[in-house]
């Protein structure tokens, strides 16, 4: 089965034994352990297939690009065949361009794909598509639960992530009151910062990066859910126009219609 882009879709079941067997007593193994040879190390045991890294624990979600009129397709795609349902929608506008967007989460929660599509011929998810040859994965977001360490840690190796206009981080307190963050750490770092806020209560909060593209138009997010499980919704408009004045720098957009707006 193929997904958007062509990619393709894998069923993974966990051999957990047979004929009455109790469970493990044959093995727990899954296609990783079918279809991949381990890798080993300079003493030839196998490298620890959970390393301690930078601290990325999970895959987040996945969000797709695809052309524009696709989205609707593609949502009842994942709908009819997996059970997907819709569990966010946005319609974003920037300074110059727009995009919709469909979060689909299949029923037990683990897999999360959002699907974007652009507004018009000259936005992030147009560029998208012309440089990757047609529809795909945009980003893959990763989860941490420590995103300044992550990103402390991966800046080090040499990562190089988005950056945010200066206000964003200005305005950080003032939209989200008491959010309990050290708001110069953000700043610093580049980290955004979504959710709600509640007096007296816990508070309901996403932190997030995007690296700049790593693989041809594909990049990385880091992402880490203190009780939100949004998308940063808050921050769309922010990264948005963030990402639009990369394109203005690199000439996708021209002054003159940055002016015209």
């Amino acid at each position: 089965i193929k997904g958007i882009g062509d990619s393709l879709i894998y069923f993974v079941d966990r051999w957990q034994g047979k004929d009455g067997a109790a469970a493990g007593a044959i093995g727990n193994i899954s296609i990783y352990d079918v279809d991949f040879v381990p890798v080993l190390d300079a003493h030839g045991q196998p490298v620890n297939p959970n390393p301690a890294g930078h601290g990325l624990t999970e895959i987040d979600h996945l969000t797709h690009n695809v052309f524009r009129g696709r989205m609707k397709e593609w949502s009842e795609f994942y709908e009819r065949f997996f059970n997907f349902r819709e569990v966010r929608y946005f319609d974003i506008e920037g300074k110059l361009t727009g995009l919709k967007s469909k979060a689909m989460t299949s029923p037990c929660g683990k897999i999360r794909i959002p699907i974007n599509e652009s507004s018009d011929d000259k936005s992030q998810i147009a560029e998208y598509l012309a440089l990757y040859h047609g529809e795909g994965i945009q980003h893959v977001a990763l989860g941490t639960t420590d995103i300044y360490g992550s990103v402390e840690g991966m800046k080090r190796t040499g990562v190089v992530f988005q950056d945010t206009i200066e206000t964003y981080f200005d305005l950080v307190d003032k939209r989200l009151p008491n959010h309990g963050e050290k708001t110069d750490e953000l700043r610093r770092l580049r980290i955004l910062i979504d959710g709600a806020t509640h007096l007296g209560a816990d508070n309901e909060l996403l932190l997030q990066i995007f690296t700049k593209e790593v693989i041809g138009p594909i990049f990385f997010e880091i992402i880490q859910r203190k009780g939100n499980e949004g998308f940063g919704e808050g921050n769309f408009k922010a990264l948005f126009e963030s990402i639009e004045l990369d394109q203005i720098r690199r000439g996708v957009l021209t002054d003159t219609e940055a002016k015209a707006v």
